[in-house]
Parts: C-alpha cells; sequence; structure tokens
C-alpha cells in the first residue's frame, strides 16, 4: 500500500498499533452482525464446512439465513437466482461479554462437501425482532451514534457509517480444492525492488527531483543491468513494486494493468527483463493492486461522467458523482467493488495475462481490503494459468485475520514477525523469554497453513538501519536472525549495501531514496556479510522449521536455537559476551556477523562481540 504520511513512526498496524486503537477494534468486532470465517480454513472434497454468525449484543434477531451457490454464479437472497440454497442458521451459543455487557450470540450452519474445484459462494441475511431485514456484515446506526459519544475511543464514524450501510450484501467465498503451496516459494530469498528508485537505464544517472516525491528514473531497463549484481548477492526471486501506467512515483494508483508504464521503460523491456532473470535463475513477482485505481482510469472517468455506464457498479459512490469510497480518504484512489462480475473478471484476466508473459506471481497490495471470495476466485484462475504461481497478500491487520486467507492465498508478509524483530533488536521492548515465546506462538498458530515471508522495512515504514541510528551491528544480527527462521526472508533494496535514510519517515517517500551504486558509497563488508548469509539459507533450505530452544538468558540478554544440525546464538548485549559450553567440543563458527567473535576450543568457550552472532555447529 502507499499512503502520503504514516502518523507514527512504528505505526505497522495502523490504528491497532496502539492500546486504544486496539480496544476500539474489540467493541466494534462485538456490534451487529459478523462473520469471520469457516471451519476448516481450507476445506478439502466433500468435508463439510461450517458456518458461523456473530450477533452483538447491541442487536436483536429472530432468524439468521445463508444463500450460498457451487455453480460459480453470484449468490442472492431475494430469489433471482434458481441456483442458490437457502440455509437457515439456528443459535448455537449464548455468551455473557462484560465489555459489551450483554450477550453474545452465535449462529451456525453447515454447507455439505463439495466436490474438489467448487467455488462456493455465499452471503448471509437476518431478521431483527422488529422484520427488518439486514445483511452481514451489519451495525445498527443507533448503535454509530451512541459510539459518537464514547469521546475516549474517538470512533471513526464514517467508517463505522460505510459498515452499517453498505450497498449491497458482501459476498463470501472459498474454493473447495487439493491445491498446495509452491514448493519454491518456502525456498526462495526475495528481493524487493522499488522500481523508481533501483536503477536508471544503463549509463544513466538517477534524476535529481524537486522532492522525493518526483521521480528519479529507475527503469525496467535498468534491473536487467542488475541481474547480474542480483544473481551474485544470491537471491532467487524479485518483487518489482508496480510497473503499470500510473500518476505517482510508487504506481499504487495504477490507470491500466495490462501495459508498462511508459516512464519504466518498453513492453520489450520487461519480455527481456523476464527472459535473462529466468535464465540466471530469478523469478519476478509483481505488486498488484485490486482494492483501488487511480481516479485517471477509464473505468472511473467513464463512471463518473455517466451513472448509466457499466463501470458505475465497480465503485461505491455514496453520492454520485463526487462522494464515492476512496483508499484512506484520498480521491484519487477510488476503491472497486471488487465482487461486481465485470469488476472481479477485468482484474483476474488481467492478472493471468502477466502469468502469460512471464510473471511467476503476485504481492497482493492492501489484500484485506477485497472479499475472500475474490482472491478464492482469483487464485483458482491464476492456478489454472500457471500451476506453480503464487500469491502473497499484504495484509496489516491481526494473526487471526490472516490466517483465514489459507486456502485463498499461499502466503502473507509477515508483519506481526516484523513488530517482534524491531521490537527486540531496535527498540530493545523486549526480554529474550518474551521474544523466544512470541516466535514460538506465532509459528505454532499457522503451522503450514500458509508460507510468512519475513522483513525488517519495506517501503511504508523507516527502514531498520535508520530506527537503529546507523548500528550495522545491529541489523547484520537481525538479518542472522531473520534469514534462520522458518518464513522466506526478504531483503529491502539498498538493505545489504547500507542504504538508509536522510529523515525520518512523515511522508513514506524518505525511505524510499535512490539505490547507491557507486563502490565508494557500498558499505562492502556489509554486502560480503549479506551474501554469506544467503548462501547460507539456500544451502540449507529445509532445515529452518526444525527450530528448537538452546539458550535463554534474559540478564546478559542472550538467545539461542537450534536448526537442524546448526546453532544460532545471538547477543543482543551492549557488552562482549563469554560463553561455556561443557558439551561442546571442535565446535566450528560457520557464519559470524562480527570477525572478532571466536571459539575457544580450549576453554569450550564462545566469546560474542556486542550486538553479534554466529551460526556454529559443534559436538
Amino acid at each position: 500500500m502507499s499512503g502520503e504520511s504514516s502518523q507514527l513512526p512504528e505505526f505497522i498496524f495502523g490504528s491497532l498499533s496502539t492500546p486504544a486503537g486496539r480496544l476500539k477494534q474489540v467493541c466494534t468486532d462485538k456490534l451487529g452482525l459478523k462473520h469471520d470465517g469457516i471451519l476448516p480454513l481450507d476445506p478439502k472434497p466433500q468435508e463439510a464446512i461450517r458456518i458461523q454468525v456473530r450477533v452483538g449484543a447491541d442487536l436483536a434477531v429472530t432468524s439468521v439465513t445463508l444463500y450460498y451457490t457451487t455453480d460459480g454464479s453470484l449468490p442472492t437472497w431475494d430469489g433471482d437466482n434458481a441456483a442458490v440454497v437457502n440455509l437457515p442458521l439456528v443459535r448455537t451459543e449464548l455468551k455473557w461479554d462484560t465489555l459489551q455487557w450483554g450477550y453474545l450470540e452465535t449462529w451456525s450452519g453447515e454447507i455439505p462437501g463439495q466436490d474438489q474445484g467448487t467455488h462456493v459462494q455465499y452471503l448471509i441475511t437476518a431478521i431483527t425482532t422488529t422484520g427488518e431485514l439486514i445483511y452481514c456484515p451489519y451495525v445498527d446506526w443507533q448503535t454509530i451514534k451512541s459510539l459518537a459519544e464514547v469521546d475516549q475511543l474517538k470512533y471513526d464514524i464514517k467508517a463505522l457509517q460505510q459498515q452499517a450501510r453498505l450497498p449491497s450484501p458482501q459476498i463470501f467465498g472459498f474454493y473447495v480444492d487439493l491445491e498446495s503451496i509452491p514448493s519454491w516459494l518456502e525456498e526462495a530469498v526475495i528481493y524487493q525492488i522499488f522500481v523508481d528508485r533501483f536503477a536508471p537505464d544503463a549509463g544513466q544517472s538517477f534524476f535529481t527531483p524537486a522532492t522525493r516525491n518526483g521521480f528519479y528514473g529507475g527503469t525496467l531497463e535498468g534491473i536487467i543491468s542488475k541481474l547480474d549484481y542480483l544473481k551474485e548477492l544470491g537471491v532467487n526471486c524479485l518483487w518489482l513494486t508496480p510497473i503499470f501506467p500510473s500518476p505517482s512515483h510508487h504506481g499504487y494508483d495504477p490507470i491500466a494493468h495490462d501495459q508498462i508504464e511508459p516512464r519504466l521503460g518498453k513492453e520489450t523491456d520487461w519480455d527481456t527483463l523476464v527472459t535473462q532473470a529466468h535464465q540466471k535463475g530469478l523469478r519476478i513477482i509483481l505488486d498488484y493492486v485490486v482494492n483501488h485505481i487511480s481516479n485517471q482510469h477509464p473505468a472511473f472517468i467513464a463512471a463518473k461522467t455517466d451513472a448509466n455506464n457499466p463501470t458505475y457498479h465497480w465503485f461505491r459512490f455514496q453520492q454520485w458523482p463526487d462522494v464515492y469510497d476512496c483508499f484512506f480518504d484520498v480521491p484519487g484512489q477510488p476503491e472497486i467493488n471488487s465482487d461486481y462480475p465485470e469488476c472481479r473478471s477485468y482484474f483476474i484476466a488481467h492478472a493471468c495475462q502477466w502469468l502469460k508473459r512471464g510473471a511467476d506471481g503476485f504481492r497482493l497490495d492492501y489484500a484485506h481490503g477485497v472479499t475472500h471470495a475474490f482472491w478464492s476466485a482469483f487464485r483458482a484462475a491464476t492456478r489454472s494459468i500457471r500451476a506453480d504461481s503464487i500469491t502473497l497478500g499484504e495484509i496489516t491487520s491481526t494473526p487471526d485475520a490472516l490466517r483465514s486467507y489459507s486456502g485463498r492465498m499461499d502466503g502473507c508478509l509477515d508483519f506481526k514477525l516484523l513488530e517482534l524483530l524491531r521490537g527486540f533488536f531496535a527498540f530493545e521492548t523486549l526480554s529474550v523469554s518474551q521474544f523466544d515465546q512470541a516466535l514460538e506462538q506465532h509459528f505454532a498458530y499457522f503451522n503450514s497453513s500458509l508460507v510468512l515471508p519475513s522483513f525488517l522495512d519495506n517501503h511504508d515504514m523507516n527502514r531498520f538501519l535508520w530506527i537503529v541510528k546507523g548500528d550495522r551491528r545491529k541489523l547484520k544480527l537481525a538479518a542472522l536472525c531473520q534469514f534462520t527462521l522458518p518464513g522466506p526472508p526478504i531483503i529491502y533494496y539498498g538493505t545489504e549495501i547500507g542504504l538508509s535514510q536522510i529523515a525520518t519517515v512523515g511522508p513514506l517517500e524518505e525511505s524510499r531514496l535512490p539505490m547507491l551504486w557507486r563502490h565508494e558509497e557500498q558499505d562492502q563488508q556489509l554486502l560480503s556479510f549479506y551474501r554469506k548469509l544467503i548462501t547460507f539459507r539456500r544451502d540449507n533450505a529445509k532445515i529452518w522449521k526444525q527450530r528448537q530452544r538452546l539458550l535463554i538468558d534474559n540478564p546478559q540478554k542472550i538467545y539461542g536455537y537450534v536448526c537442524g544440525d546448526y546453532a544460532v546464538i545471538l547477543n543482543n548485549s551492549s557488552k562482549v559476551i563469554d560463553l561455556k559450553f561443557l558439551n561442546w567440543t571442535n565446535a566450528h563458527l560457520i557464519l559470524s556477523s562480527d570477525s572478532a567473535n571466536c571459539w575457544d576450543d580450549q576453554r569450550l568457550t564462545l566469546q560474542l562481540q556486542a550486538f553479534s552472532g554466529v551460526i556454529a555447529i559443534g559436538k
């Protein structure tokens, strides 16, 4: 996603980044009519699917009904579609909730097991005690008005009002299949390229725009010229920020989805990039935006000009033509109705087009702004084009929200792990035992349902090197941990050579400075460390899920764990530490973040410099 500013330096989860925001979310989650997901998360053929709907203490209903289809058509509740099956739900749980000071109800039902390849789509309605028909999700308007008076929580009344009166019922959905996550994703080392800021055409220099919000001149040809550098670095997957026509430097407000932005290059440049990258063993995933588009997109211009135009239904106009739902209230980025059939077909068809043209998958921007039903259809369609294509969602929400995408995506960017890594290594707000416990719980919670790529920073936040005030010891220590955890690691361009910032993120462009290409500008020692780290990660691709605790020392801030035959030992303190391992002999340091770290075979002692770590093997 891309916005114009960030309210807090560590605003990773938006409103959920603060205790007040989390309390507000807990309150709103228990209001009205809400459906969170299905059980099991990823149904297999002929496996019954349990649907649960929660009714808040503020709402009184006499019935809840689910309407579903299995033939690919969209469900309706008014009898217009003969393929719709009506499933009355029953109240299965009544629970007291002290926060709401009332009873919460759970209504449940079961969709029979379906054949492989079935696309189940459904909507949910309820009848209130006053006879009103409502559909899920729903929040009562009187409740919203009462929340407006709770000054301490400062509710986003506009957002709640939109939820209270959606223009049409929300479509939910899932595919019944035996799809598995492509193995190459789990073994990937991903390099994020911000295209405008990575490399200009060969032999050219970056532009010097008046502000960092301008164009610096990075191109596809520039990326082609640096493929040997990327190959030597050791990464095997490139993630390109949006390359489609757009009025902005970041491209997250596309004008079209079937062309290359002319500033970034020609159509043939894409073909050349794909061919040469694949020849070097580098896959390419494209940033793809479905939640919103540019207000310069022809579909929006047509809808804004003529309410009878078919594309009018692609958008959610509150008051045509000037009041409509838009991304973070930015009028230049109108949000789309992802379940309108023609709109859904447009985005899926163009994604399939890029797979045919050589892309290996997609990083899906602001994916939680689009329905599960859409992503179910998206994954099925893209897999039909490329059986090993992948989908990665950007979902800045809670882990339970991420887990609901199992079976709908192959993975989600691990923002919770990002928060833990920055909290432990950069801000030092977590003890060793707290960090360890959080890691163990996090990985156990997801198990193998999704791949969770890890990262230390990206284009929407302060770079890790900036928040540690340029201390490369802390960067290398955090990277050593990142690369020895289960999820495939992502490197944000320039991290490996010490690229940082000039000012703290307010405007997000502060973390998007142009890549440093002159040898004297690059930290060659840091680059060498990253190359060795990437090589070790890829040479031992199968061991990272075998993680076991080895050492937890809160006072000295020492953390150790074992992966396969290797021990990872991290010193997150400002002191040199001598660790004695009575059961180790003939130990060997495979990789060290500090050249002064050493093993004394006579004393059976490992010496770790401040803010450093090692990967070792011993007997």
